[in-house]
């Protein structure tokens, strides 16, 4: 029996760091999906409301307003309305606007994105560094449509 507990003690300290690396890389890419989903519903809304301003704020709430890393909201102008929907980020996760401080990202009726003036690029890494975790980069093209890819934004 102490030899059984022991093999399994070894083995569980050897695998612990990788189930870490592991649990990382899926929250990275799960914020990734959910910040793509998020664009993607708020160029819908965008469209299908032709008369008002769309827009996906930084911050899950008002109180975060700003901060990407906390999450993001849907709202109709402006971001201190109420949110039709908002998505909350894992924590441990950094957020990070690579082109610039966008603190919000609006479509218009067409579809496009009429601000801000940068396409916005946001990078989402691990809030302490981590060996074997990939970041991911999901950013919007000149047409309104966003994308993600792995690793740094370029």
């Amino acid at each position: 029996m102490l030899v059984t507990m022991t093999i399994a003690g070894i083995l569980l300290v050897i695998a612990v760091p990788s189930f870490v690396q592991l649990i990382r890389n899926q929250g990275i890419k799960t914020a990734s999906f959910d910040l793509f989903s998020a664009l993607e519903y708020t160029r819908s809304e965008a469209i299908k409301r032709p008369a008002d301003v769309v827009m996906l704020c930084a911050g899950n709430t008002t109180a975060n307003d700003g901060a990407w890393a906390t999450g993001w909201r849907l709202v109709v102008s402006p971001c201190t309305s109420d949110p039709l929907r908002s998505w909350a980020t894992a924590s441990k996760l950094a957020v990070v606007d690579k082109a610039g401080a966008a603190t919000s990202i609006t479509f218009a009726k067409d579809g496009h994105m009429s601000s801000p003036a940068t396409a916005p690029k946001l990078q989402i890494d691990p809030a302490t560094s981590l060996g074997g975790v990939t970041s991911r980069c999901v950013q919007i093209d000149l047409v309104g449509r966003p994308k993600t890819q792995v690793g740094a934004c370029p």
